[in-house]
């Protein structure tokens, strides 16, 4: 029986395979920082005081004015699409084997 002191046929590093399992492991642990231990941040929400929907309330006063409507160059305009229709969807009995 032949004892081998020196053994030649070792291979290297192969380092394709440790920079795949050095980037895994740096994406668990990225991803593990992420989920467990980083605060989110916090949306800054400023509620708007009074005075800003004062300011606004005279959009609820606007009144159109219907002469638009019966001018010529409006009449004069076609549609082009039609208006959808309500129409029935599904079965009646859902419940009937088909």
């Amino acid at each position: 029986m032949a004892i081998i002191i020196n053994d030649n046929n070792k291979k290297g590093v192969n380092f394709l395979n440790l920079f795949i399992w050095v980037l895994i492991l740096g994406v668990i642990l990225f991803s593990t920082y992420l989920i467990f231990f980083k605060q989110p941040e916090i949306a800054d929400f400023v509620i708007p005081s009074k005075d800003t929907f004062d300011n606004i309330d005279y959009l609820s006063k606007i009144t159109l004015n219907p002469d638009i409507i019966k001018n010529p160059a409006f009449e004069a305009l076609t549609t082009y699409i039609d208006l959808p229709e309500s129409g029935r969807s599904g079965r009646l009995n859902p419940f009937l084997p088909f």
